[in-house]
């Protein structure tokens, strides 16, 4: 069990007087700004100009062209640890009805994913300004413009990290708003060419014996296949196993031609304990057995999306916002995975520091439709506040409780 709040919260002290208006309206500025992946200036500038009407100092690195950082900073009463909030500026590059909001909900490209997490940071700056002396450390809010595969592999924020550019722990504002990841998948995209020699010609005037590309491509998908069968024999705990998809097959350029080249293109989620180069390995071991005995050349391609990464379930920035999403709602937020790859991943992997998951839940990301309720952007707004002032030393009670009670059930779990 987890222990409620020590008696009643003040409802200010929670976020309480978070606007909705004033997130709804920043929120329709935000997705009325095109920001593609490596073509987002525009909407970072806008971003960090909000930041500044904030109080924080505001810096923009301009590393890569298109897709400038926004590093903004708060310093409060005191020293102590720094909380960085996190969030990416880009979306995907597909077309949308234009922005509008009716009733409870924001329409637009990126209001799922993830400006609203991002609006939601900011009207959490406020509130937390007003408090400032009640808190230790600093604020520390980044966003960035390369995260959405395959333009991006967030190398904009993975440069940061190597400079420094990070707090002691990081809150990303996206997904998981019902429960805490700490352990996810990595993801590599994979290409797989399959070539042979000679010129593309009529069906029935290929000799025989020629190696179809295509056929090959196809054992090679086949073999893809029966991997994740294996692997489904053995899941990981929160995320399920380890698997293949292919996504994509593409070979020749007429009904009756044979081919001269294939191609595949899929995915490999994985897990911590398998790592990105055993990954390669094995993508490469299982083509060369498919195309075994055959006169072909082959390559594979394989680009790292996102690592996989585990969390510590007893850090105290899991602590904090378990406690702050209880406070807030009243429900707990219990522990789980996430199978889809994000930025958490940069954090816990590149630069050692813990890192959560937790957003306002939209609808729509990469689809067809997006779209936010405001009251999320509250709940959002709310519970980075609260756990805000358990990590910095403002509300320490219910989130030392919390890790108190995580700890003595992993090591009942342990014995």
């Amino acid at each position: 069990m987890m222990p409620m709040p020590h008696g009643p919260v003040d409802r200010q002290e929670v976020g309480e007087d978070a606007d909705p208006e004033r997130m709804a309206a920043f929120l329709l500025e935000m997705v009325r700004i095109p920001s593609p992946t490596g073509d987002s200036g525009a909407a970072a500038r806008h971003y960090a100009e909000r930041l500044r009407t904030l109080g924080m100092a505001v810096e923009m690195i301009e590393e890569f062209p298109g897709a400038p950082s926004v590093v903004a900073r708060m310093p409060l009463d005191g020293p102590g640890p720094v909380l960085e909030f996190n969030g990416h500026l880009d979306t995907v590059p597909v077309p949308h009805a234009p922005p509008r909001r009716e009733g409870s909900r924001v329409y637009g490209r990126g209001a799922a994913d993830m400006k609203g997490g991002l609006v939601a940071i900011c009207e959490a700056v406020r509130l937390l300004s007003a408090r400032r002396e009640a808190l230790r450390g600093e604020l520390l809010v980044v966003a960035h413009g390369l995260h959405e595969a395959p333009t991006g592999y967030g190398e904009d924020l993975e440069a940061l990290v190597r400079r420094g550019v990070k707090g002691d722990a990081a809150i990303v504002a996206e997904g998981a708003s019902t429960i805490l990841p700490v352990i996810g998948k990595g993801n590599v995209v994979f290409e797989v060419t399959i070539r042979r020699d000679g010129e593309g010609t009529h069906e029935v005037r290929t000799p025989p014996g020629t190696p179809n590309p295509l056929l090959l491509a196809v054992e090679v998908a086949r073999a893809m296949a029966a991997r994740s069968r294996e692997l489904a024999s053995a899941p990981l705990p929160h995320v399920g196993p380890e698997t293949y998809f292919v996504g994509m097959l593409h070979s020749g350029d007429f009904y009756n031609r044979f081919p001269t080249a294939a191609q595949i293109t899929g995915t490999r989620r994985y897990g911590v304990r398998t790592g990105f180069a055993r990954v390669r390995q094995e993508l490469e071991e299982l083509v060369a057995r498919a195309v075994e005995g055959h006169d072909v050349v082959w390559e594979v391609r394989a680009q790292r999306d996102r690592d996989a990464f585990e969390l510590d379930p007893l850090s105290p920035i899991v602590a904090a916002v378990r406690s702050a999403y209880r406070e807030v709602t009243g429900q707990p937020l219990p522990l789980g995975g996430v199978s889809i790859v994000g930025d958490v991943s940069i954090f816990v992997n590149d630069g050692g520091i813990p890192a959560v998951y937790h957003g306002p839940q939209g609808a729509g990301a990469h689809g067809d439709v997006e779209w936010i309720e405001v009251d999320e952007l509250v709940r959002a707004a709310r519970v980075y506040v609260q756990a805000a002032r358990h990590y910095l030393g403002g509300g320490p009670g219910a989130a030392a409780d919390e890790a108190s009670e995580q700890r003595r059930g992993h090591e009942d779990h342990q014995r």
